[in-house]
């Protein structure tokens, strides 16, 4: 029962495919901004800046904003990578 309490969060933000396929983008990549994420992808870039959003409030990623652009990168002190489930 801990483990679900733990990664609850982490799960649920992972239910989308987009969103499993963004950080798994950006497992290869380190950091990307939302317009080099969008070319991935088949998808408007709002809804992918939703998807970042949901990623970064589940504690998956962190941003970093420079200049006019936002960079996005997985959050190293994810609580929820003990979960196994980013190998």
């Amino acid at each position: 029962m801990k483990f679900k309490a733990r990664c609850y969060r982490c799960f649920a933000a992972l239910a989308a495919p987009a969103r499993v396929q963004i950080v798994s983008l950006l497992q290869e990549q380190d950091r990307m901004s939302v317009l080099e994420i969008v070319k991935h992808f088949d998808l408007a870039q709002p809804t992918i800046t939703h998807h970042l959003k949901y990623l970064e409030e589940a504690g998956i990623l962190k941003s970093q904003k420079e200049g006019k652009r936002v960079y996005y990168y997985l959050d190293p002190s994810c609580p929820e990578q003990r979960c196994n489930i980013f190998e």
